[in-house]
């Protein structure tokens, strides 16, 4: 069973961060609604997130994605490469 991958995410001043599930996404989704048109999403994930974690996110904010919402996805710059928690710095 593969890993559910921690995110940060910000819209706006709003700043989330947790697993990625499909209530988080939903979340993001509300939160880039509420925001008006030209909506932009930050997403950061663990320094070392691979290459399944960054589908995973992609798959789940698709919906976002063909509503024209700007998705920016990265990889912190974590040198010890520790997973994200709630209280990381975005």
């Amino acid at each position: 069973m593969r890993a559910i991958p921690l995110i940060q995410a910000r819209v706006g001043c709003v700043h989330r961060s947790g697993p990625l599930t499909p209530y988080l996404a939903e979340l993001i989704l509300d939160d880039v609604r509420r925001s008006g048109p030209g909506g932009r999403v930050e997403i950061r994930l663990a320094a070392n997130a691979d290459q399944a974690a960054l589908e995973a996110v992609d798959t789940c904010l698709a919906p976002l994605r063909r509503q024209g919402v700007v998705i920016v996805c990265r990889r912190t710059r974590r040198a010890d490469g520790a997973a994200l928690g709630p209280d990381a710095a975005a």
